[in-house]
């Protein structure tokens, strides 16, 4: 882990694009078959060996809190995939039997899917993902900043929750150390959490409008959707 100040002076140097994640970032790579989102594992895939072959083109950056929450819910989102695939096997079940019932069963014996594999290869991309990461040691002037946004509800604690609100801080004053280090290469904040974070129900729209104004000061550009930073940083394929 490092403090903002120290990543800030790094990072700044190398001039590289900076992607800060949230935790559901992360969490979301589990889960994107049963969201109807398998195509953006490949994406996921394509982050990771960006970050891995040519590190130059992008840094990832998430705060220790992620760390923490990943490890905290991991296995929690493990199982509401695995409940995805049995519930699906259950599905396909009948589908067979339906078609047998009819006497025109299905061309082919596959009536199973249920691979836990699947499941912890899903969980391990999302951990490789975050260990490519720089984490930010937690800052106190930070978590004291979020503690009064849920104290004035104000978003993304408008419901008194604390822990986006130091993702936020901890964002703001990470991209502001950049900013006045010279940093130009573009530094964003992806969330897929729609109800704190996004601009109606677009991502793509950038923050909430209570938010905007606090990630304009910084220059952190806020996107709900890792498929548009990856297009917008030119590294889809």
């Amino acid at each position: 882990m490092k403090a903002i100040a120290e990543a800030a002076a790094e990072i700044a140097a190398a001039q590289r694009p900076v992607l800060c994640l949230d935790t559901c970032v992360l969490l979301d790579v589990i889960t994107l078959g049963n969201r109807g989102q398998a195509d953006q594992i490949g994406l996921n895939r394509r982050l990771l060996d960006v970050v891995v072959t040519t590190p130059e083109r992008v840094q990832l950056v998430v705060n220790d809190l992620v760390v923490w929450e990943w490890n905290q819910r991991k296995d929690d989102v493990k199982s509401e995939a695995w409940t995805w695939l049995v519930e699906t096997d259950k599905q396909i079940a009948q589908i067979h039997r339906s078609r047998e019932e009819l006497l025109r069963p299905l061309p082919f014996d596959a009536r199973t899917y249920t691979d836990p594999q699947l499941i912890d290869d899903l969980a391990a991309l999302g951990q490789a993902i975050l260990g490519q990461a720089v984490v930010l040691k937690q800052d106190t002037d930070c978590v004291l900043r979020a503690i009064e946004r849920v104290k004035k509800k104000q978003r993304p604690s408008h419901n008194k929750q604390v822990k986006d609100s130091i993702h936020l801080e901890t964002y703001l004053e990470f991209s502001r150390q950049l900013r006045d280090r010279g940093h130009t290469a573009g530094r964003f904040f992806i969330s897929t959490n729609v109800s704190d974070f996004w601009h109606e129900t677009d991502g793509a729209k950038g923050p909430h409008s209570e938010l905007s104004d606090d990630m304009n000061d910084a220059g952190l550009t806020f996107r709900g959707r890792l498929p548009i930073v990856m297009n917008n940083l030119g590294i889809l394929k």
